[in-house]
């Protein structure tokens, strides 16, 4: 009896463990409310998604429900104006994201509205010899002010990922022409990253920004923008970065006496964004990035509501702000776009883009030449466990039946898609979709390691030298999903459920 007891809780815990995976991972949540209760992460994502494909063009504008303005936002596209994610479903991109804001514009023609970023616009990837923005970085960067300041976006919060960049556009030459070029970059601000030369510009610490006209009937609404940021890893001296916190509570008074709403720009993890909100309780509108892929909902603290962007700006938020007709209070209310295919590019804008594609691919194709013509790494540089990557070729003669099921998958032509969007030499591309990218011994560029190009068996077990040496050592064990989530995250490939996915690869 007691073993029969027994068996009976084990079946039980394990189709409750079953349940639970199908749930995390399978299942599709339900709707998620416009203001939620708490800040606990929900799937904001998938909720928006499946709303989203229910929809025309016009669904996807919303409800005319008496909103008198907009407030446009996103953030953390890291030095990147282009779609990006799983081929299925890409998103995001800045031609999409004004495609959209002109559908707007022409829905709602008699609302006025701003377009503003939380922070990380520009990419930091840092040269490991020469301690400095890489090339390619660099020139996409000033390809994303270019964007920025066609776009017209109205306010630009600086973060910490921002500042190698910064540094380099507050020089006084190169600022006096970026501002007469692209004069976005006296929209760039933040109250708590202070510059360490004084022979540099600062930076404003908040701005303000009026709203007329339209569906405000002769009223003027002044909107008070304060960026700021987290330190994170900025190790650099030509700026200081002070306490977000306090640097608001000490903006507060002067700027509430100028203006009839405060927003705050935040580049701040999550428990930071609160904090700020409990300690600065006359902030109205927080609207932050935390730096990770994680959608998080709309959420109230006091009387502060806090709205945050979508990672890589793949979904676009739009803040709206009502108006009371008694008392002339405001409320505002969150809600967010997905830049999917149904959403036009704007002509303009996606001209840019490609002008931009072309010039980094060549800066890029030249630094992939240059670095096989360097031949500044070995090849077969060991790991710290001493094994080398030695391509998928070297496991057919003992699993061919595994190679046979990878060939025939998608991981075995995952580098022909980058090829297919002209980015097969793009940093921010190729660790998903070859073997050891940034690993010693692993895939340097197509010219100098075309055998370690897609995601081969390496990629998930590991460099199999050893493995090849003394097969019976211990090897190339991998969890399911864990080992599959540092590329299949929610942002860049969206359909990913392991249980189906498993399926097709299994081996």
């Amino acid at each position: 009896m007691a073993h029969r007891i027994v068996g009976i809780v084990l079946v039980l815990s394990a189709g409750v463990l079953a349940w639970a995976m199908i749930r995390a991972f399978g299942s599709k949540p339900g709707p998620i409310p416009e203001e939620a209760a708490s800040g606990q992460p929900q799937n904001i994502f998938e909720f928006e998604r499946e709303r989203a494909r229910r929809t025309n063009l016009a669904g996807r504008l919303g409800d005319d429900d008496g909103f008198v303005a907009v407030v446009f936002f996103g953030g953390e596209i890291m030095g990147n104006l282009e779609v990006c994610g799983c081929p299925k479903n890409p998103l995001g991109g800045v031609a999409r994201r004004q495609g959209y804001v002109r559908l707007f514009a022409e829905r709602y023609p008699d609302v006025p509205f701003l377009q503003v970023d939380t922070g990380y616009f520009f990419s930091d990837r840092i040269h490991p010899m020469t301690g400095d923005l890489t090339e390619d970085a660099r020139v996409g960067n000033e390809w994303v002010i270019r964007a920025y300041d066609h776009m017209k976006l109205d306010v630009v919060n600086v973060s910490y990922h921002d500042l190698p960049q910064l540094a380099r556009c507050l020089r006084p030459e190169e600022f006096r022409r970026h501002a007469k070029e692209t004069p976005v970059v006296t929209r760039f601000l933040s109250a708590n990253v202070v510059a360490g030369e004084t022979r540099r510009p600062s930076l404003p610490p908040y701005v303000i920004r009026e709203l007329s006209g339209g569906r405000l009937a002769g009223r003027r609404l002044r909107l008070a923008f304060i960026g700021v940021t987290e330190a994170g890893g900025y190790r650099g001296r030509d700026f200081l970065v002070r306490d977000p916190v306090t640097a608001v509570r000490q903006l507060l008074p002067r700027v509430r006496a100028r203006a009839d709403m405060i927003v705050v720009l935040a580049y701040l993890p999550q428990e930071l964004v609160e904090r700020l909100a409990r300690e600065n309780p006359d902030v109205d509108v927080i609207l932050a990035s935390v730096g990770r892929p994680l959608w998080l909902p709309p959420t109230t603290i006091g009387r502060t509501y806090i709205a945050y962007s979508t990672y890589q700006t793949k979904l676009l938020g739009e803040l709206r702000l009502y108006l009371h007709e008694r008392g002339g209070g405001k409320r505002v209310l969150a809600r967010y776009i997905e830049l999917d295919g149904l959403i036009p590019d704007e002509p303009s804008t996606e001209a840019l883009r490609a002008a931009a594609r072309r010039e980094l691919a060549a800066v890029q194709r030249r630094l992939a030449e240059r670095a096989m013509a360097d031949a500044s790494r070995p090849l077969r540089t060991p790991s710290e466990e001493g094994a080398t990557f030695v391509g998928s070729r070297a496991c057919h003669s003992c699993h061919s039946e595994a190679y046979a099921i990878w060939t025939a998958s998608g991981h075995a032509r995952a580098f022909a898609t980058l090829q297919k969007a002209k980015r097969e030499n793009d940093p921010q591309c190729l660790g998903c979709h070859v073997t050891g990218y940034e690993q010693p011994g692993g895939f340097l560029t197509v010219f100098s390691t075309p055998r370690l190009k897609d995601v081969q068996c390496e990629a998930c077990h590991g460099p199999a030298s050893r493995h090849l040496e003394d097969p019976t050592r211990p090897y190339g064990k991998v969890g399911i999903p864990e080992g599959c989530l540092p590329c299949h995250t929610r942002e860049n490939s969206p359909d990913f459920e392991p249980v189906s996915y498993w399926a097709k690869i299994k081996h």
